[in-house]
């Protein structure tokens, strides 16, 4: 999500380009009379409504049947400060266009999209990602990178990364669940499961991949992991680099709507436990009718036992 390269740059105002020539859809970087930036996306056929499908704050819609029998769906930034969001968008959308090969079916993918994103767009600037919560994203890249990665490759590590979803574990794999959890090292080795079904498998072995952090100027940030990860997508496509740009959305990381100062950590101590047989944790089977949700710790010191070697728990 950084480092991009505008592709409006150097467009004169009241021009298009397209935006790929490998895809059946007509898709357009556009400048309006204004040379504000904007998308344009072709339907080969009417639109049977013209109702906006979405509000973006910063975006103007427009949805309309041309005089030369085919659909227009127009999306305008009104800021060009923004455009690297604005850019994040247009990917998207680009990625799901990939999809399909029948233009009606595109164009309502799109739109279901860009109600994703009106939501998206309301966040608060203001807002941050707190200490926690940037703890746990970090982990979970590192995860990705570090181990999930050098593995099963890129695209299989982001497919499987659930990301935000967090009644889930954070890697659905084939043969194997990953949980993972990131605690403070001055406060202890305590992992603190959320969800009563967060340390439950019943088909494959799930691990829980501990991360001991130390916030630190010198260690390392979520944009720096995320810069490291991009490295490794440069040369996949672009659905993937989307699918991993959702999800990081999706979790709240979005740098060019809120401005964030990023912590910097050094991992202390990594360490993985098979969670299965008499590992420390509660069955759903024993939790009494009417409860929903249960939040407890585990002392990982006394887990020792069911430990596995961090370089080669996946086999």
């Amino acid at each position: 999500m950084t480092n991009k390269l505008n592709p409006w740059q150097d467009m004169p105002e009241s021009t298009q380009r397209r935006v790929k020539a490998e895809t059946p859809h007509s898709l357009f970087w556009i400048t309006d009379l204004k040379g504000k930036f904007g998308f344009l996306l072709q339907s080969k056929e009417l639109f049977d409504k013209v109702k906006l499908p979405a509000n973006l704050n910063g975006i103007e819609l427009l949805k309309r049947n041309s005089t030369y029998g085919y659909g227009e769906l127009f999306l305008v930034l009104n800021d060009k400060e923004d455009w690297q969001i604005f850019y994040s968008l247009c990917n998207d959308l680009i990625s799901i266009t990939d999809n399909f090969d029948n233009d009606a079916v595109m164009i309502s993918a799109v739109e279901m999209r860009l109600k994703r994103w009106q939501q998206l767009l309301k966040q608060d600037r203001n807002k941050t990602m707190n200490l926690q919560r940037q703890m746990g994203l970090y982990s979970e890249l590192l995860c990705l990178r570090d181990i999930v990665v050098p593995k099963f490759g890129i695209e299989q590590a982001i497919v499987s990364w659930v990301g935000a979803d967090f009644d889930k574990q954070d890697f659905l794999l084939d043969n194997a669940i990953i949980e993972v959890k990131s605690y403070k090292t001055s406060k202890g080795q305590t992992a603190h499961i959320s969800s009563i079904k967060q340390l439950i498998s019943d088909k494959v072995p799930l691990f829980l991949l501990t991360y001991g952090l130390t916030q630190t100027e010198n260690g390392e940030s979520i944009a720096d992991v995320v810069s490291s990860i991009e490295n490794h997508l440069k040369i996949e496509s672009n659905e993937i680099k989307s699918k991993f740009e959702g999800k990081l959305l999706e979790y709240g990381y979005m740098p060019e709507i809120i401005k964030t100062e990023f912590y910097r950590f050094l991992v202390d101590k990594n360490r993985v436990f098979l969670t299965s047989g008499d590992f420390p944790k509660i069955q759903p089977n024993y939790i009494k009718h009417g409860i929903t949700d249960v939040n407890y710790s585990i002392d990982l010191l006394e887990c020792v036992d069911f430990e596995e070697d961090v370089n080669f728990f996946l086999g």
